[in-house]
């Protein structure tokens, strides 16, 4: 019987009717150079029951402990609290079901955080984007020692706002209560901003996992349903004072900016709509950049139209 090296991580993977993503994600965690202290699958409510027949196949031949719960769909903040309530390690990662962790990436995250004195709540990574299978983005990221620089979270080579590139203390995110369970956008954004607030962070510009993509996912979501759940979070943050009221009007102003770029590149017939949200954006703050600038201008044309 071979040797088993086996770590303090729980690793939480959350599934809702993408059960067949599990046979990549659960073998790249299995397969890992030190092996986690548990994995814990949380179905939030699929329409059939494909994720615990994979889970079972799986779980026969596993050398660690593996736990399935399916419940009442609620989302992926109310899924993982399930999972954080369950778990029993020391330390916490969580893995969507089509993410794809690379094979040392426990290893050497765990290593790092075990070194660091207990304030710190998380050793962040990058990550590499595959875009239908074919195209491959490396992704860098602003490396971090110490407290976190909140207004960098979520930004292009900035700190992930991503959950899954977090490894973290399981006490610091009992201490925050874990997930908002009101927030059905930007609820990881969130929950790192609170944690931000209790501990120091450690961020590592290398590779921890794949996360696997669709071209075409961006052009095919509600444009409205983002836009408003961007909303909400930052209302929320502007409450709790999560986020310097700066920032907060600079992610209001990109947020309608945002929307106003879909209605005009995917809903042509509708760009008159664009209109009141280019109108806010710039209210907010005036134009700042050459492509801001074309976009005020393109505003006083769709005006005439």
């Amino acid at each position: 019987m071979s040797f088993i090296k086996t770590g303090k991580t729980s690793v939480i993977i959350t599934t809702y009717n993408d059960a067949k993503f599990l046979e990549r994600s659960i073998p790249s965690v299995l397969n890992q150079t030190l092996m986690p202290l548990e994995i814990i699958i949380i179905d939030d409510g699929s329409h059939n029951n494909d994720a615990e027949k994979i889970f079972k196949t799986f779980s026969l031949h596993s050398d660690i402990s593996m736990l399935y719960e399916k419940k009442k769909n609620g989302g992926p903040s109310s899924a993982r609290n399930v999972g954080i309530k369950l778990a029993k390690g020391e330390f916490i990662l969580f893995l969507d079901a089509d993410d794809e962790l690379l094979k040392n990436s426990l290893e050497w995250r765990e290593e790092i955080l075990e070194s660091l004195d207990q304030n710190y709540a998380s050793v962040y990574c990058s990550k590499i984007k595959l875009i239908d299978n074919k195209r491959k983005i490396k992704e860098k990221i602003f490396e971090t020692d110490g407290k976190l620089n909140v207004s960098l979270v979520g930004r292009n080579n900035g700190i992930p706002g991503q959950i899954t590139h977090h490894l973290f203390r399981r006490d610091i995110i009992n201490e925050v209560n874990g997930y908002n369970e009101s927030l059905k956008f930007n609820e990881d954004f969130e929950f790192l901003l609170r944690i931000a607030k209790k501990g120091l962070f450690f961020g590592v510009s290398r590779a921890g996992f794949i996360q696997h993509m669709r071209e075409d996912s961006w052009s095919k979501s509600d444009p409205y349903y983002a836009y408003n759940g961007v909303e909400d979070f930052l209302n929320l943050a502007s409450n709790k004072k999560l986020l310097p009221q700066i920032e907060i009007k600079l992610r209001r102003k990109e947020n309608r900016l945002s929307l106003a770029k879909k209605i005009i590149l995917f809903q042509r017939t509708k760009s008159k709509e664009a209109i009141p949200y280019i109108d806010e954006a710039f209210d907010i703050i005036k134009p700042q950049n050459i492509k801001e600038h074309a976009l005020f201008y393109l505003n006083k044309i769709l005006k005439k139209l």
